[in-house]
């Protein structure tokens, strides 16, 4: 069974986040959530993926990738790591390391999503960019919200 995660130590967009339920808020609803498997310990990260048109293209849950356009998207994968990507131009839109792919973090994502009204939050492997700010090499630890927007 997956229940929600209090302690933890996840990497997103170049920035780590430790024992911080909320991640990113974004209006009042947290964009990532957390829950770990209560049989064998595992971490597991879930949120949506929209397009800048507000079309949802993906869903993350438990580190897995789902998509339904199989023609305009692909996922690369492997035991430790996923790769969801655009096909037309090669672009990298989620990128989730797990297990000793993520070490020292559980887990390391990079991600670039929009919201379904259009505001981006882009997490590339180095760094966070929201709005104009740049964030790198923070770290972000027993927070109630580590990123509160709107």
């Amino acid at each position: 069974m997956w229940k929600i995660e209090d302690h933890f130590k996840v990497r997103i967009g170049g920035n780590t986040y430790i024992d911080t339920p909320n991640i990113v808020v974004y209006k009042g609803q947290s964009l990532f959530t957390l829950k770990r498997h209560s049989d064998n310990d595992y971490l597991g990260i879930y949120f949506e993926i929209y397009d800048d048109a507000g079309k949802h293209i993906a869903s993350v849950k438990r580190n897995e990738i789902y998509y339904g356009d199989k023609d305009a998207f692909t996922i690369d994968g492997s035991l430790n790591r996923y790769i969801f990507s655009e096909r037309a131009s090669g672009r990298v839109i989620c990128d989730i390391k797990k297990r000793e792919d993520a070490h020292p973090a559980e887990l390391d994502v990079s991600v670039q999503l929009y919201t379904p009204d259009g505001f981006l939050f882009n997490a590339t492997p180095d760094e966070t960019n929201l709005g104009g700010i740049v964030m790198r090499g923070n770290t972000f630890a027993n927070c109630g919200a580590a990123i509160a927007i709107g």
